[in-house]
């Protein structure tokens, strides 16, 4: 059960920060190549502040949050501030980390992340628990000329990559407003508006002590590799330190194996297991199933429920429409519809089988130009995406303890590749794709996939 956290992260002495209140408690707000903050504050702060206008927006970052009193001092590290018209906005940071040459004495500018080793991107949440790694906790009016922005903190919980010793890599981390609020980001199809904004892009130093490398830091999905090579791997999948003895724990993923497996679901799963079929050169073991439309659709529900009765291969691996019901589908339609679905695996078999629901990959409106003016994309966010996924998860969880004893397994997908998309913007299967990804991640998330089947 993931339990909700509480803070209180307001300046020592008061200050000008307001948190709001629910019974008592503070309630905290809004949690390829790849294109993919936070501070620590003893003593003295002096904030610094800078402000971009562009266009009918304001922005503004500071490495710390404000405060009413320079003397004032924080209790927390990984701290954030982002200054725009938007009371409580989502934010996507990325941070990436390079060879340690020259003492990072200064923050380095990256735009594509082609010099990086380690990269994690993360989409803030808005209502934050134990495991949140980029979430709101609070918010105050700021007031620039005549126009009225807000002042939003965020806190950046995460731990450091494991591949890599402090001092190897030198961080630098990117951030901008990605939606405007959770509520517009949320909404059923179809959508009044386009939540989604996009800019600006701010980066600045990110130090070791921005990390939160206690225990109750979050464990961040990173992405890393060698400073030769091209191909990104989870660095769950590492052991030891990259630059020294470190070593793949599967390094050979791209293999023919002796069992069969099974893709079904709409069409990004589709291309990535076709990338499978292409990288082994040979179809055998492998079969690829292609379904659209939402799960509303009855034909739809039942290609879905027909395929996982009568699946044969050891292992199915089944995402239901997860990009079409962001796009189309209702929330909570969803919910019903999906629970339903499980209801048509079977229990038993002569064989054993494993079913493992596959959590739906990261969109990228970003790399879509013509989002402004297609209404039947405004629903696809990232947001959606992640409360599907949030859904789909704890029914699978659910249903596995109810199926305790079954000779046919059913679990989520171990590996995250939800999260390990979300480093995948600069990567579109073709120009424009804001849903599909290139052969660099498909390959990726497949050694991924694969390692952890294996």
């Amino acid at each position: 059960m993931r339990r909700r956290i509480k803070h209180d992260l307001q300046p020592k002495g008061g200050g000008i920060f307001t948190i709001d209140k629910i019974d008592g408690d503070s309630k905290m707000h809004p949690r390829g190549s790849l294109r993919r903050n936070n501070f620590s504050f003893w003593g003295l702060v002096i904030p610094f502040v800078v402000v971009i206008i562009i266009s009918a927006r304001s922005y503004s970052h500071s490495i710390a949050p404000a405060a009413s009193d320079p003397k004032e001092s924080y209790t927390k590290t990984g701290i954030l501030t982002v200054t725009s018209e938007y009371k409580r906005p989502i934010i996507i940071a990325t941070i990436r980390g390079y060879l340690n040459e020259d003492g990072c004495t200064t923050p380095r500018q990256d735009n594509d992340g082609t010099n990086a080793i380690a990269t994690v991107t993360l989409l803030s949440e808005n209502e934050p628990d134990d495991d949140s790694t980029l979430y709101q906790f609070g918010t105050a009016k700021r007031r620039l000329g005549m126009k009225t922005n807000w002042e939003t903190n965020f806190h950046l919980n995460i731990r450091p990559p494991s591949t890599f010793e402090q001092g190897d890599l030198c961080f630098v981390v990117y951030w901008r407003v990605e939606y405007v609020d959770y509520e517009s980001s949320i909404s059923d199809f179809p959508s009044s508006s386009s939540s989604f904004r996009g800019s600006p892009t701010f980066h600045r130093a990110w130090d070791w002590t921005d990390f939160n490398t206690s225990t109750d830091g979050a464990n961040a999905d990173w992405l890393v590799r060698r400073s030769h090579e091209l191909k990104w791997v989870s660095s769950a999948h590492y052991e030891g330190d990259i630059l020294n003895d470190g070593t793949r724990s599967c390094p050979s993923t791209l293999r023919e194996r002796d069992y069969n497996i099974v893709f079904i679901g709409d069409s990004q799963p589709f291309y990535m297991c076709q990338h499978l079929k292409w990288e082994l050169e040979s179809s055998r073991n492998v079969r690829c199933v292609q379904i659209k439309q939402t799960l509303g659709n009855e034909t739809t529900f039942q290609a879905y429920a027909n395929e996982l009765k009568n699946a044969t291969e050891n292992v199915v691996v089944f995402n239901p429409s997860g990009l079409w019901e962001a796009a189309y589908g209702s929330i909570d339609k969803f919910r019903a519809n999906f629970q339903r679905l499980l209801d048509h695996i079977p229990s038993g078999r002569k064989h054993h089988q494993s079913f493992f629901f596959a959590p739906t990959t990261a969109v990228h409106p970003i790399v879509y130009g013509n989002l402004t003016n297609d209404d039947r994309k405004w629903s696809m966010t990232q947001v959606r995406i992640r409360e599907i996924n949030t859904i789909a998860k704890q029914l699978v969880l659910d249903e596995t303890k109810r199926r305790v004893g079954d000779t046919i397994t059913l679990r989520v997908l171990p590996t995250p590749i939800d999260a390990l998309s979300l480093n995948s913007e600069d990567d579109p299967k073709i120009p424009g794709d804001m849903r599909h990804f290139g052969n660099a991640t498909n390959e990726m998330l497949l050694e991924a996939i694969l390692c952890d089947l294996d």
